[in-house]
């Protein structure tokens, strides 16, 4: 079988019929009728049933055009690839962040990298976990800093993982703070907060240990700019904010925020993600080893606070 025989199959899976596949290769139906004939004495089996209206694939068909879709997605990565090393673009370098992590790693990573290798480009994504990995997949993403992507996947390579303890954080002045400080529950029922778009994992957690549904709180604040939350809680003090420790590491160590003692019952796991494809780039190279030089060095739980 060659790649026209696959590509083929796949039409006509797709089509529903000779007719209609024909016409999205831009052959005619015999010519097409011939060809598939001819590939099903060559291999022995039959690939569709045919009626009047339509062809039903076999499970053969079915197999070969699920396979086909692969090939297709990785000649389609390939060639944005090749659109970018026939268009000089080899230098750009797409990051994409976490609200957490970005808050924390950006301006250093910038620095670093716009520093070290000026000749780079630098393309920056925010957003949750879900959309940086689908992009991550796609290739419009070189390298995701972020909460672990809980599917793996053999295209994505995943290093330095770490796992740091989630805080509560407000104003000094906040009331939680005045008198004996009340538990996480009542913490959440009773102040309104201030957070970003919670992983899944994190709002599992909450519903079935503590029966509460944090999308649906009133006077919440949801966003998924973490730089203003941290900016909200810091200069209203009825608000409060939770996330991983490193996130408010400048606040705790000036007195501008407070943590709560009690502790949060879920860590937060934050990794590098980088499309092992992508590395073949050089660009992309240099970048990841300086995003790894920032992350050992920001992404280290504060002492105190």
């Amino acid at each position: 079988m060659d790649l026209r025989d696959l590509l083929d199959v796949k039409a006509i899976c797709d089509a529903g019929s000779f007719r209609k596949a024909a016409q999205s290769l831009g052959v005619s139906q015999p010519t097409l009728s011939n060809r598939i004939a001819y590939l099903e004495d060559k291999l022995g089996a039959r690939l569709f049933e045919r009626d009047r209206s339509r062809s039903r694939p076999t499970q053969l068909a079915e197999l070969i055009a699920a396979r086909v879709a692969d090939i297709g997605r990785e000649a389609s990565l390939l060639t944005k690839d090749i659109g970018r090393l026939a268009s000089g673009r080899t230098g750009v370098v797409r990051i994409g962040f976490g609200p957490a992590p970005g808050r924390i790693m950006l301006s250093d990573a910038i620095a670093r990298i716009t520093t070290q290798f000026p000749e780079l480009s630098i393309s920056l994504e925010f957003g949750s976990t879900r959309r940086l990995a689908e992009q991550l997949l796609s290739r419009d993403l070189d390298i995701v800093v972020s909460h672990t992507i809980e599917d793996s996947h053999p295209a994505i390579l995943v290093e330095q993982e770490v796992e740091v303890e989630n805080i509560i954080v407000a104003h000094p002045q906040h009331a939680m703070f005045k008198g004996s400080e009340p538990g996480l529950k009542d913490v959440i029922l009773k102040f309104p907060m201030a957070i970003p778009v919670l992983e899944q994992r994190y709002r599992d957690i909450v519903l079935n240990n503590y029966g509460i549904d944090v999308n649906y709180l009133p006077g919440s604040v949801i966003c998924s700019d973490f730089e203003l939350l941290v900016r909200l809680v810091t200069s209203r003090p009825w608000y409060f904010t939770a996330g991983p420790t490193f996130a408010f590491a400048p606040e705790l160590a000036s007195g501008r925020l407070r943590r709560m003692t009690s502790p949060v019952p879920f860590g937060h796991r934050v990794a590098i993600h980088t499309n092992r494809e992508a590395l073949s780039l050089p660009a992309v190279a240099q970048a990841q080893q300086i995003i790894r030089e920032v992350f050992a060095t920001n992404l280290t739980p504060p002492v105190g606070g």
